[in-house]
């Protein structure tokens, strides 16, 4: 059962791990495990490809560990789920017969999670993209921080004092919503 980000609400939701997202839950694991195998149904991954997809997936609230998946695909390999090839150094999993009944057989787990997941967190998957930007905007700040080497206190201070207004204009922003 593959499903786009055009879906109505997120195919597996959204807020856990990493202490990202909306709650600092965890993904259980038995869900996790289930989720990489669908990524490696919709394609043969390696094991990087699979914690993009995922994230991908949960428009960038959820992103496993490699602690997390390296372990979950190895134990997928053991169970006989997934086979796995070398190319160009890379492990490169594929699902077997054995894995898609297993998905079959776990598709009501899918279904439960997933409306837990719209009836806690609704339709925010329409600020996919606004998360997107702002963790542009981090990695921005961090890149330019690194690449100048910049320590001193007097960059640090305007820089606080410009996140402090961005939040500032997006609390008012928000407020005229509300008073809308």
């Amino acid at each position: 059962m593959v499903h786009s980000q055009s879906d109505q609400g997120f195919p597996y939701g959204m807020g856990f791990g990493r202490g990202r997202g909306f709650g600092r839950e965890r993904l259980m694991r038995g869900h996790l495990t289930l989720i990489i195998l669908e990524m490696i149904k919709e394609r043969p991954r390696h094991g990087y490809d699979v914690i993009k997809a995922i994230e991908e997936r949960f428009h960038g609230f959820y992103s496993p560990s490699a602690g997390s998946v390296y372990p979950i695909l190895q134990e997928l390999e053991d169970r006989d789920f997934v086979t796995s090839s070398k190319e160009s150094d890379k492990k490169i999993y594929s699902i077997t017969k054995d894995g898609e009944r297993e998905l079959k057989a776990n598709k009501d787990k899918f279904s439960e999670m997933r409306e837990h997941l719209r009836q806690q967190f609704g339709d925010m998957g329409r600020y996919g993209e606004l998360m997107r930007e702002m963790g542009y905007m981090t990695h921005f700040v961090f890149g330019k921080l690194r690449e100048g080497g910049t320590r001193d206190t007097e960059t640090i201070k305007k820089l606080r004092i410009a996140i402090a207004n961005f939040k500032s204009e997006v609390e008012e922003i928000l407020g005229e919503q509300k008073g809308d």
